[in-house]
């Protein structure tokens, strides 16, 4: 079975969500103004969302109105990252179990594309705004199924879209989103004995390795066309060609149809280039170009950078 997912622990009582999406992403209804903020009710509950061309029909129950916020959060985001949400129809099972928080996530490709994720009984409304994971899970929706060996694809763009798909939804500040590439983006360098991204399976490889690949590319992609086009442009174009979840490519198929759309040959060009060799990239240089300066785990950003246009248009906020 495929599958995607981010570090999990045991599954209990299930809430079922099941979303229909019309043609734009959903926008699921927030809570009214004053809501209290309330622990999960420790009985088993089941709440089936309706989505029809962004209407919402509920049979809320007593967990509802936080449990949609936080959908609403996250598909917002990708809203304003891809202008929509990437399937018509998806199925997302919320497993509670002790704790608080949003605790594991997993995507599935077979037996109907759906998302699955832990939260603990006792999450509150300020667990589930400032949760990443929802978000990165929805982003695997937008991209085809994918032999195992681009599996960096898969989750690389799930780590390098979502903190950015958030800034542009206005969810995280520019300085945000940078700080955390300048501090994690080394661990997708490859290391002694590397061979490649197609070969090298590594967690930091695959997470981060995959989330690097987007990040200079999608850096390229905008010095090439003088900052017209970007990654977004090419996974945007993936996506309106049929490239879900639901269906099964090769990164070729994806990847041609991404440098069609910005009219250049970056991600073949890139992908050729890193596949079966351990490229190493100077992040140094590259966030010295960008204009970001790390500074522990927060980073200040310099308008005055070669390339600071284009850092400012990756995190930009959109208005779909």
């Amino acid at each position: 079975m495929s599958r995607f997912h981010c570090p999990h622990a045991s599954l209990t009582a299930l809430l079922t969500l099941t979303l229909l999406v019309g043609c734009s992403y959903p926008v699921l209804n927030a809570p009214r103004a004053g809501t209290a903020s309330s622990p999960l009710s420790q009985s088993d509950r089941r709440i089936v969302l309706h989505l029809e061309d962004g209407a919402l029909t509920a049979e809320a129950i007593d967990a509802a109105p936080e449990i949609r916020a936080w959908v609403d959060r996250a598909a917002a985001a990708i809203g304003a990252y891809y202008g929509r949400f990437p399937v018509q129809r998806a199925q997302m099972i919320v497993e509670r179990e002790g704790g608080t928080g949003v605790r594991w996530a997993r995507t599935y490709a077979q037996a109907g594309t759906h998302v699955r994720v832990g939260i603990g009984f006792e999450t509150s409304s300020a667990d589930f705004a400032s949760d990443w994971m929802l978000t990165h899970e929805f982003v695997h929706l937008a991209l085809p199924q994918l032999a195992d060996e681009h599996d960096w694809l898969q989750e690389g763009a799930a780590t390098y879209v979502e903190p950015v798909a958030r800034a542009e939804a206005g969810q995280l500040t520019p300085e945000r989103v940078w700080a955390e590439f300048a501090l994690q983006m080394p661990q997708g360098l490859p290391a002694p004995g590397d061979r490649g991204l197609d070969n090298s399976s590594t967690w930091g490889r695959t997470y981060w390795g995959g989330a690097l690949f987007c990040l200079v590319t999608d850096v390229e992609i905008r010095k090439r066309t003088d900052n017209h086009f970007g990654l977004r442009d090419a996974l945007r174009a993936i996506l309106a060609d049929g490239g879900t979840l639901e269906h099964r490519w090769t990164v070729r198929e994806a990847l041609k149809i991404g440098d069609r759309a910005t009219g250049v040959t970056v991600l073949t060009d890139t992908y050729e280039a890193w596949r079966t060799k351990p490229v190493q990239v100077d992040l140094h240089e590259l966030w010295r170009q960008l204009g970001v300066e790390r500074q522990g785990r927060r980073a200040v950003l310099h308008d005055d950078a070669p390339l600071a246009d284009i850092r400012r248009a990756i995190t930009a906020q959109v208005d779909n």
